[in-house]
């Protein structure tokens, strides 16, 4: 992995910030923060995850890898904040933003904005290590999202060497995710903008997996008790100028899921299954099958 910079195009709202949440800013520490979570998602070791970003346990270790932002984000949609949000849209998969007085202008990235991102390292890296650094930071910059509800559709980007067709994001999901145990589904459903793409994820999340899986149970769909982030992430892409498709992709349980939350909704214990093969495939008792999808 060679270092360079990476042009970003924000494609949602992306609630970053720092000290004040209600003031918007791309940092390092957030990309690089996701980038882990991709790492160890895709199956990094402890050992290795130390060996690229660093620890503060036992013997303090710098990171190998530097990230900087070389060019803030800029242009885009600034008045993405004026309509207001409302139920059913946007007002139930992004209601904690309004909630929490982020859905306004200052407090997020504006979609369209673009950025550009520099990944230097300190010292090379193992072939093994850099092999597995390669995978997490294309799957970063293919499926990747960042913020606050990035599980939810918000902070969706992508990156111009890993752009491409419908069918060249296939591939990759075939190539990196699911190898590493995820699983991916891509809806062929398309939209026009990002507010139709967010609605269409909004409808997918409240039924059928909010249906099927409430907040009130702990599932991998994400929970208030216990605590626990989404294992189930809904992702916009664009594909061109203007087209935005739908994608879902889940993480393997064992690498990002409590133990808690990896009992399904009748309590029985199902950490080897898929919130997502449970409610879009399996005929019953999740009302698999409401849509196409390419699996």
């Amino acid at each position: 992995m060679n270092p360079a910079p990476y042009d970003f195009e924000f494609l949602t709202p992306c609630f970053c910030g720092g000290a004040d949440p209600t003031k918007a800013e791309l940092r390092a520490p957030s990309i690089r923060g996701a980038l882990r979570w991709w790492f160890r998602a895709l199956g990094g070791t402890q050992e290795q995850e130390e060996q690229i970003f660093g620890t503060v346990r036992d013997k303090a270790k710098a990171s190998s890898l530097v990230i900087r932002v070389e060019r803030k984000p800029c242009g885009g949609e600034a008045d993405w904040a004026q309509k207001p949000l409302k139920q059913d849209n946007g007002g139930y998969i992004w209601y904690f933003l309004e909630k929490g007085n982020r859905w306004r202008k200052e407090a997020a990235l504006y979609p369209g904005s673009k950025a550009t991102v520099d990944v230097l390292f300190r010292h090379p890296l193992a072939p093994v290590d850099e092999e597995k650094l390669k995978k997490a930071w294309e799957a970063f910059c293919r499926f990747g999202s960042i913020g606050y509800r990035a599980t939810r559709a918000a902070g969706a980007f992508r990156v111009e060497r890993f752009d491409g067709s419908l069918e060249e994001y296939e591939r990759a999901a075939e190539t990196i995710l699911k190898p590493a145990g995820f699983v991916v589904l891509f809806f062929p459903d398309k939209r026009k903008n990002w507010r139709s793409i967010a609605r269409f994820a909004e409808e997918k999340l409240k039924d059928p997996l909010r249906t099927n899986f409430p907040g009130s149970c702990p599932s991998p769909l994400g929970s208030a008790d216990p605590r626990q982030t989404s294992a189930v992430y809904l992702r916009p892409l664009k594909v061109g100028a203007e087209d935005y498709y739908l994608m879902a992709f889940e993480a393997p349980h064992d690498r990002v899921v409590g133990e808690k939350s990896r009992l399904n909704k009748n309590g029985e214990n199902e950490e080897n299954k898929s919130v997502l093969n449970l409610v879009f495939h399996d005929p019953a008792p999740y009302g698999g099958g409401r849509g196409t999808i390419r699996p």
